[in-house]
């Protein structure tokens, strides 16, 4: 497929207007904005950081300035380029063996620019109920690029059930975590360092402790992780999350080339998978770790503040309100924009 060619920012703002969010009755959740249905004007420039220009390791070029936005829903293909920042996303469907749609965001971040991190809808009240909201509307509220599920671990804490080890902004908010785990998610841990840096541990590997004196600034448990070292935990996927269901990993390749996936499911034209899926596909694309976050109705994938996947038939129905989201990029020409973080 041939992609389409980006425009700049300023011209594409022009004609990318936010959506008007329809009502939404109380026993549903609420529709979001327009799911992407946007297609941009062919241009003749090729801005700066195109597949034409690689660097030395093989990563798409920077931009020197300015920032430049794909959205077309209909060919499946949405990109971002800025002087920090790579994202190229694109939609999948197949046929057989089995109707899937999942979505593929290949994420490239300059040094000392704009790494994954956790972004909190009100960080003070951050397991409350009344504070959470969904996805895309904390993504516009912080101007997050990209972004997909976490682990929902503030469920846990307002159930007051074993939330694992979970740390938001280099602050510990549970140290407490299986001595052996049998359920699903097993609270495996995915770290988080303020360079880019990730790793995936085992429920009881590390303290929570541990963790912040190594420097990390999030820790998000859910899991179980995917691949540690290059290779599949085939273990924990033959063991969890084998029915067929919407799906969330990220992967890193290497520290600054990240993998964000999110699978469809349960609908007639995508019938969701074991975690299995999405760790295959993450290993063929080069990632030396993956980790499995939160799906069902939890799952997720927002560009520029549009959700672009579908969580079930019957009407573009948004992932459920969260007290968080995984999220990587700023920019202030999401509609909605307030005090982003940078």
């Amino acid at each position: 497929m041939k992609k389409r060619v980006l425009s700049l920012l300023c011209a594409l703002a022009l004609l990318l207007p936010a959506a008007v969010l329809p009502a939404a009755a109380e026993d549903t959740q609420e529709a979001p904005a327009e799911l992407a249905e946007v297609e941009t004007e062919e241009i003749e420039l090729l801005p700066p950081g195109t597949e034409a220009e690689t660097t030395e390791n093989g990563w798409p070029a920077f931009p020197e300035e300015g920032e430049y936005i794909l959205e077309d829903a209909a060919n499946g293909v949405w990109e971002y380029r800025s002087p920090k920042l790579i994202v190229e996303i694109h939609r999948i469907t197949e046929t057989k063996p089995n109707k899937q749609i999942w979505y593929e965001a290949e994420v490239w971040c300059a040094e000392g620019g704009d790494y994954p991190r956790m972004i909190a809808n009100d960080p003070e009240n951050w397991e409350k109920i009344k504070f959470e909201e969904y996805p895309y509307k904390i993504a516009r509220k912080n101007g997050v690029v990209l972004a997909v599920s976490s682990d929902f671990a503030h469920l846990r804490v307002q159930q007051k059930k074993t939330v694992g080890i979970v740390i938001r902004d280099s602050k510990i908010i549970s140290s407490k975590t299986f001595k052996k785990s049998t359920t699903f998610p097993n609270l495996d841990c995915l770290a988080i360092w303020p360079d880019g840096n990730m790793a995936v541990y085992d429920y009881n590997e590390k303290t929570a402790e541990e963790l912040l004196e190594a420097g990390v600034r999030d820790v998000l448990a859910f899991g179980p992780w995917l691949i540690r070292d290059g290779k599949l935990n085939e273990d924990a996927l033959n063991k969890y999350g084998k029915s067929s269901a919407q799906r969330v990993a990220v992967g890193m390749v290497e520290k600054g080339h990240y993998f964000f996936m999110m699978l469809e499911g349960r609908r007639k034209k995508s019938a969701g998978a074991g975690i299995s899926f999405l760790a295959k596909k993450l290993l063929e694309k080069g990632c030396t770790l993956a980790f499995n976050l939160d799906g069902g109705q939890t799952a997720c994938i927002v560009f520029m503040g549009r959700q672009l996947c579908r969580i079930q038939d019957g009407g573009d129905i948004s992932s459920r309100r969260t007290s968080d989201i995984l999220g990587v990029g700023y920019s202030d020409q999401l509609p909605g924009v307030k005090d982003g973080w940078k």
